[in-house]
């Protein structure tokens, strides 16, 4: 028993200040910065400013304190990142692996700064010293008709030749109706939403066979196609016929009395729909 206290008591003298000594040398070493797939709208500079950290101060950072969960949510939640992983390997080299955000469209709305939309319709801050060739959209987005309803409606286009040489331009009103510009100039397509895609286009090009070559190519400034089963088109030249205006023979009569001598109640309810008649014709 002596000697095994004996033993212990050296092993503490000398262990304690050993593992000191080793915690103490536990810090991080430097930063490793992987992005899964190549990017023209992320490089590694993007990653270390939304890290926010400074590199030369990592060798002088404990292992056990580094908040290395905290740095990966900061990661997430960038604009520019889809995913990121952040680990520190064995030999203290804080690793960081992200997939850069693929953009897959880019917006204009007039009550917001220009973005990029991803594939799940987050934003992406748009950067001047970038410019992507991805598909356009205009018009208005809120959380209601959000951009990225119309991403399946864009894929569809995309993926048909045809169709992509007919569409110049897709816009989406404040109501959320989707309206095509198409290449053929005099008017547009109000597509509606999203649904029956196929047979909306299929409903547009019998329009294009069959009813434009016989009424006249101007005849219509807008094509419905919105209704299932149903093309609706509006004329371009929307003026009424002027209304006649009456004549003092036809303002005479019953108009012409003594403002002072009663009127029987026919009477009085014919004068009365008569200024009516006189106020709507001049109207």
């Amino acid at each position: 028993m002596c000697v095994l206290s004996a033993l212990m008591v050296v092993y503490i003298a000398f262990a304690l200040p050993i593992n000191s000594a080793m915690s103490n040398a536990d810090t991080m070493g430097r930063l490793r910065i992987v992005l899964t797939e190549p990017s023209q709208f992320v490089d590694s500079a993007d990653v270390r400013r939304a890290l926010g950290i400074d590199e030369a101060l990592l060798p002088y950072t404990n292992r056990r304190t580094f908040e290395l969960n905290k740095l990966e949510n900061k990661l997430k939640a960038s604009d520019k990142l889809q995913h990121a992983e952040a680990n520190i390997l064995a030999n203290g080299d804080l690793k960081i692996v992200v997939t850069p955000m693929i953009p897959v469209a880019r917006v204009f709305d007039p009550s917001h700064p220009s973005y990029y939309i991803n594939a799940q319709g987050k934003k992406i801050s748009a950067d001047l010293r970038y410019h992507l060739d991805v598909p356009v959209l205009v018009g208005s987005f809120d959380s209601i008709y959000p951009a990225h309803r119309l991403l399946p409606l864009l894929d569809y286009i995309a993926s048909r030749p045809k169709v992509n040489a007919l569409v110049a331009t897709v816009t989406q009103e404040p109501t959320g109706n989707i309206i095509i510009v198409p290449t053929i100039v005099g008017h547009v397509i109000n597509f509606g939403d999203t649904s029956m895609v196929d047979d909306k286009f299929l409903r547009l090009r019998a329009f294009y066979r069959h009813v434009a070559p016989a009424q006249g190519w101007n005849l219509y400034d807008t094509i419905a196609v919105k209704w299932s089963g149903r093309i609706v088109a509006t004329q371009r030249n929307k003026a009424l016929e002027a209304p006649a205006l009456p004549t003092e023979d036809d303002m005479s009569g019953a108009l012409d009395i003594d403002g002072n001598e009663p009127l029987p109640d026919e009477d009085q309810h014919m004068a009365a729909g008569n200024k009516d008649s006189v106020k709507t014709s001049l109207n």
